[in-house]
């Protein structure tokens, strides 16, 4: 079983959740998705994934859908302090099998998780996934995604963040003629043309907090 998640309080909170419940399992840990994806090529066997929905490496749903293209018999659980019914909803269209508020109690968390081992959704007491879902757009974008490679994933998230081809390539320490060959192959899979578009489809999967919401998202 593997926890995702930036915050090592937390990160090590969630261990004890599922300690608790899964004494005998063996429990992983990341902090990126560039860890995500170095645990899932060490452990191919995950049970289960415990998700942060906005994970240093990652857009949005991004992470998710990716992780759900390479590991379709993985049950994902995300874990958010933005539990708004539309964010609920899109990530369980984007592939979650169920969803966690880091307010939630360890009962309720245990609860969910009972849920998603057991192959049925998990949604702990007072989440709402009644609400608009993902667009045709976003889906179609994480169908692409899941398809990338995860040196392409990087190289699509630091797109994102505006790096050039050259800054890409020192950060990866490869050269420039690779990145070159990594956004042909992205622009390909996404359908797009430009630089530009490739941003605006991957900007699609973006969660924006709302409104009313109380609780930075984490």
């Amino acid at each position: 079983m593997l926890i995702a998640d930036d915050h090592p309080l937390f990160r090590n909170a969630l261990q004890q959740v599922l300690g608790q419940l899964f004494p005998e399992a063996t429990l992983y840990q990341a902090a990126s998705v560039a860890e995500l994806q170095t645990e899932v090529e060490r452990h191919p066997n995950l049970d289960l994934l415990l998700l942060d929905l906005h994970m240093p490496g990652a857009l949005g749903f991004s992470a998710l859908s990716w992780f759900v293209g390479h590991k379709t018999d993985t049950p994902v659980v995300m874990v958010s302090a933005n539990s708004h019914p539309e964010t609920v909803r899109r990530a369980i269209d984007h592939g979650a099998a169920g969803f966690m508020s880091k307010s939630a109690d360890i009962s309720d968390m245990q609860d969910c998780i009972n849920r998603v081992t057991a192959g049925e959704r998990g949604l702990h007491p007072g989440l709402d996934a009644n609400a608009n879902g993902a667009s045709l757009q976003s889906l179609d974008v994480a169908d692409a995604l899941a398809t990338l490679t995860p040196q392409q994933f990087r190289v699509a998230s630091m797109l994102v963040e505006g790096l050039l081809n050259k800054q890409i390539a020192y950060e990866l320490d490869v050269k420039e003629a690779t990145i070159k060959a990594h956004m042909t192959e992205i622009f390909r899979k996404l359908g797009v043309h430009s630089r530009t578009q490739a941003v605006l489809a991957l900007a699609s999967l973006q969660v924006d907090p709302p409104q009313d919401l109380t609780e930075p998202p984490a």
